[in-house]
């Protein structure tokens, strides 16, 4: 069905304006993140989801332009890219302020790890610009609730293989819970377990607030 009112169209040129913004911001945020520490930038699942997510905002912007000028919506299983990136970046946001700030009163905490060099971006500000673009300005088309464990790929993913690079001791962390040496495997267990569910719940709230489970008229 064609969306040809003035509010869609309204919708859409935000929208658009968003996910550029995101695409503009991650070539710097992520040079700073290389410049401050090397090739450790690939081993942190906030730069990966940032990096994720700019990509898909530019997919996003260019589909957006399309059904601007078509008429049509945007494709479902690029609103489906756009639901996994916004959980990812929920997720980062969210384990900054409640899981990470805690491990660093000293060093400022919660105002540090949201405000300076590239956590500005990656922490704080693509994660909200990606979080309202999906929420207020991207409802349609719907996405069915089975999409909901999706949103656990990408964790998934990067939780086998950053376990595994800590077991093998290729990597050192980089996130205290990932430190299997200095913790019981129940305590790696318990933090996987915890991790996930708050995935699951994390991304079942931006289905929701996403208008998702409007039922179709």
């Amino acid at each position: 069905m064609k969306q040809n009112s003035l509010l869609d169209k309204f919708r859409r040129v935000l929208s658009i304006l968003l996910n550029l913004a995101v695409v503009r911001m991650e070539p710097i945020a992520i040079r700073m993140s290389w410049e401050a520490v090397g090739e450790q930038t690939l081993t942190f699942y906030t730069e990966n989801s940032n990096l994720f997510s700019a990509a898909v905002c530019l997919l996003v912007a260019v589909c957006q332009l399309w059904a601007l000028l078509s008429g049509r919506a945007l494709p479902r299983w690029v609103k489906r890219l756009k639901f996994i990136a916004a959980c990812s970046l929920t997720l980062t946001f969210l384990t900054v302020v409640f899981v990470l700030a805690p491990y660093y009163p000293d060093e400022g905490g919660v105002v540090f790890l949201l405000t300076e060099s590239s956590m500005l971006y990656h922490h704080l500000l693509n994660p909200v610009l990606v979080f309202v673009s999906f929420v207020f300005l991207e409802r349609e088309p719907r996405l069915p609730a089975r999409n909901i464990p999706l949103a656990l790929v990408p964790t998934a993913i990067y939780g086998s293989i950053a376990l595994w690079a800590n077991y093998q001791r290729l990597w050192t962390g980089p996130y205290p819970f990932l430190l299997v040496y200095e913790q019981t495997p129940r305590q790696t267990v318990l933090w996987c377990a915890c991790i996930l569910a708050g995935n699951l719940i994390c991304a079942a709230l931006v289905w929701w607030l996403g208008g998702n489970s409007r039922k179709r008229r």
